[in-house]
C-alpha cells in the first residue's frame, strides 16, 4: 500500500478527530472557566428578567435565523444564511454514511433521490451562499482591512471542499455508500479499510482529505464559532448589575 495512503486515510482521520475533540472541549473550557468582569465599570447594566427556556430560544434563533445580522449588511445575510442552511442540511445528510437509512427500511432508490436533488440543492445554496461572502470579503474595503490569514484559509478551504462535493454529487455520482460510507464506518471503529480507498475516484479522494482537514482546523479559528453558542453568558449565567457611576447619577 502506498506510505502516502496509509497516512492520509489511515492515520491522519484520528489526527483530525483529536484534534477536532481536545480542540473544541479545550476552548469551551477557556470560555466557560474564563471570570470576571469586563471592566467598564461606569456602565449600568439593567438585569433582565427571562427563564432559561426564553434564553435558550433566544439562542436558537441567533443561530438558526440569524437575525442579529439584519443590523449589518444584506450581502453578508443572504450570503451567510444560504451557506449555513444549505451546509447544515448536506451535512445531515453526510451523517447517513454513518448511519445508512436503508438499516431502517429505507430503499436504496429513496435515499439516493434525496441525496441527489435536497443534498444537491442544498449543496448549491450553500456554495452561492460562499461567493457571496467572498465577493463581499474582496470587494468591500472595509471587510478587507479586518480580514486576516484565518478568515481567507476558512473561506477559500470551504470553498474548495464545497465546490467538490458539488462537482461530485451533481456530475460524478460515486458510489460513495458503497466506498466511503463503509470507510468512515471503518475509521470510527478504528481498523480503516484502506482496500476501500483504493476504489475511490481523485475528486472523491481530494473531497475527503479537504474534509479531514476542515475537521482537524476548525478548533485553531474563527470556524470554531458554532460550538461558542454552548458558552453564551446569556445562556448560562445570571443577570448582572455594574454599580458605578452612571448608576449613581441615575439614582439622584
Amino acid at each position: 500500500m502506498d506510505p502516502a495512503t496509509v497516512f492520509l486515510y489511515g492515520v491522519f482521520p484520528y489526527i483530525a478527530l483529536v484534534l477536532f475533540v481536545g480542540g473544541v472541549l479545550y476552548r469551551l473550557w477557556g470560555w466557560l472557566s474564563a471570570g470576571g468582569l469586563t471592566g467598564l465599570y461606569s456602565v449600568a447594566v439593567k438585569a433582565y428578567s427571562w427563564g432559561f427556556g426564553e434564553r435558550f430560544g433566544e439562542v436558537l434563533k441567533r443561530v438558526f435565523l440569524l437575525y442579529t445580522l439584519t443590523m449589518s449588511d444584506r450581502l453578508l445575510l443572504v450570503g451567510s444564511f444560504l451557506f449555513h442552511w444549505g451546509i447544515w442540511i448536506a451535512l445531515l445528510g453526510h451523517l447517513s454514511m454513518i448511519v445508512p437509512p436503508e438499516q431502517f427500511g429505507m430503499p436504496k432508490d429513496l435515499h439516493k433521490a434525496i441525496a441527489l436533488y435536497v443534498g444537491g440543492t442544498a449543496g448549491v445554496a450553500s456554495l452561492v451562499g460562499l461567493i457571496l461572502l467572498l465577493i463581499r470579503r474582496v470587494a468591500r474595503p472595509d471587510v478587507r482591512r479586518l480580514s486576516f490569514l484565518d478568515d481567507w484559509f476558512a473561506l477559500v478551504l470551504l470553498f474548495a471542499l464545497v465546490a467538490l462535493g458539488n462537482y461530485q454529487t451533481l456530475v460524478l455520482h460515486p458510489p460513495y455508500m458503497e466506498t466511503v460510507a463503509p470507510w468512515v464506518q471503518s475509521v470510527l471503529m478504528g481498523s480503516p479499510r484502506l482496500d476501500l480507498v483504493a476504489q475511490w475516484d481523485v475528486a472523491t479522494k481530494i473531497h475527503v482529505f479537504l474534509a479531514l482537514l476542515f475537521i482537524a482546523y476548525v478548533p485553531f479559528g474563527k470556524l470554531i464559532h458554532p460550538f461558542s453558542f454552548l458558552a453564551m453568558p446569556t445562556l448560562w449565567t445570571q443577570p448582572t448589575k455594574l454599580y458605578g457611576y452612571l448608576l449613581a447619577l441615575l439614582r439622584r
